[in-house]
Parts: C-alpha cells; structure tokens; sequence
C-alpha cells in the first residue's frame, strides 16, 4: 500500500505543478515592428528640443551665424 501511495506521490507530482497554461503572446511581424519603430522615432522628433548644442562653438553661436567673417 505505501508503495503505491509513493508511486502515485512521484508519478503526480510534476503534474500537479502544471497548474495554469502560459498563452503564448502573438509574433510581431516586421512590418508591424518596423512601422512601430517609425512612430516612435517621429514622437521623439516632434519632441526634440530645438536648441542643438552639438551644432555650436564654445562662444555658443553657430557657424553660420557669424557677424564678422575672420581671415
């Protein structure tokens, strides 16, 4: 009797811890993903500020905004 009350014990068991089944989250195609990219690189454009640093020397003007040309 023991020996079967083990055995269905061990036999049970891994099934038993299978209690819910994981749905599986639908693929992205390529196309969806690439449109997803799109979007959200024209939300970050819309978003940018407009003061470019990079664009400027380190009296803070651009180079094509220069009073006087230096020869």
């Amino acid at each position: 009797m023991t020996k079967f009350l083990i055995a269905a014990l061990i036999v049970m068991g891994p099934a038993a811890a299978q209690t819910s089944e994981v749905q599986p989250k639908p693929s992205v195609t390529d196309r969806e993903q690439v449109q997803a990219d799109r979007a959200k690189a024209a939300a970050e454009e819309r978003n940018a500020p407009t003061a470019r640093p990079w664009d400027r020397d380190a009296s803070g003007k651009r180079p094509w905004e220069r009073s006087s040309v230096t020869k």
